[in-house]
């Protein structure tokens, strides 16, 4: 069987790159979330409680909002962490999408299986607090979340060909 296949590892981005591609663009992703989760907290006139909320899951439950012991300093940490973490998650399964809008896809889709996860799945079962939050947009941010972290892996690895964007290119036919 002298049939030669075409091994896609080797065009593959190495693993260190793309765990440092899945930390920037979950640090940045997280920090875009954060902020917009942050101004519509305010316009609905509740600046400070989504860092509260996130807080209570390193401070314990709802107890710690209502004593007083949550902390918005310690809930942005926490949604640091856990931006990159998702970051990284997604780094490691990135290698099997071959197309940047097969990424974009991947990502959005991403998003919302982590609003599925963190809402749905886990916040019922040991976070009640984040029952609190409005549910739409916490599933329009995450997805957001998952969009824009896909960006980080455009042209990267086996899409290094792809144009990032492809703006004014002549459609061919087969």
């Amino acid at each position: 069987m002298a049939v030669a296949a075409r091994d896609s590892r080797a065009t593959d981005e190495p693993i260190g790159g793309r765990i440092l591609r899945g930390v920037l663009g979950g640090a940045l992703s997280g920090l875009i979330f954060m902020l917009v989760t942050m101004w519509f907290a305010d316009s609905v006139g509740d600046p400070s409680s989504p860092l509260m909320m996130i807080s209570t899951i390193v401070k314990g439950g709802e107890a710690a909002m209502a004593n007083g012991t949550a902390d918005p300093t310690v809930g942005w940490l926490v949604h640091g962490v856990l931006s990159i973490v998702f970051g990284i998650v997604f780094a490691l399964v990135v290698p099997l999408f071959r197309t940047n809008g097969t990424v974009a896809l991947a990502g959005i889709v991403y998003g919302a299986l982590l609003y599925v996860l963190n809402f749905l799945v886990i916040a019922p079962l040991a976070f009640p607090i984040f029952e609190m939050a409005n549910q739409p947009f916490e599933l329009t941010v995450h997805i957001v979340f998952g969009a824009l972290l896909s960006f980080a892996f455009f042209g990267s690895g086996v899409r290094a060909s792809e144009p990032v964007i492809a703006l004014n290119t002549p459609l061919t036919s087969s």
